[in-house]
């Protein structure tokens, strides 16, 4: 009885801990997987002079595409969409340049939208470390 109550008591810590770090795992997959769109969409509006023509598959921007993680991206006047799937099923993730005709590219606007709380949070950590 004791070993089963052992047992229990640690797979009630374990698996949630478990659980996040699998979801942080999948979030980080859904990072790389935007990056480098970030990165060209940055040298798209050094390029034009703005956003407007920054689009998905123009300009030197990819044409979008999923990953185990990421069911659907988009990627429209510099703005990256992603969809998550799997274990990220609900989360929506958008990335916005923040563009000023004076001063140039001066960073980016991260949105997170789930009903998860533990997954927003986790999507804000993961995606705040990699924007400047």
């Amino acid at each position: 009885m004791v070993v089963i109550g052992i047992i229990a008591i640690l797979s009630a810590i374990g698996v949630p801990a478990y659980q996040n770090y699998l979801r942080k795992a999948a979030l980080t997959d859904m990072l790389q997987t935007v990056i480098p769109y970030r990165t060209a969409i940055e040298l798209c509006v050094i390029d034009r002079g703005g956003l407007s023509s920054c689009d998905a598959g123009t300009n030197g921007i990819p044409a979008p595409k999923t990953t185990r993680y990421v069911s659907e991206m988009t990627v429209a006047q510099g703005v990256i969409s992603a969809t998550g799937q799997d274990s990220l099923n609900g989360l929506s993730v958008m990335l916005t340049p923040q563009w000023n005709s004076a001063n140039g590219m001066e960073g980016w606007k991260r949105t997170c939208a789930t009903s998860d709380t533990a997954m927003q949070q986790a999507c804000e950590d993961v995606f705040r470390s990699s924007l400047p």
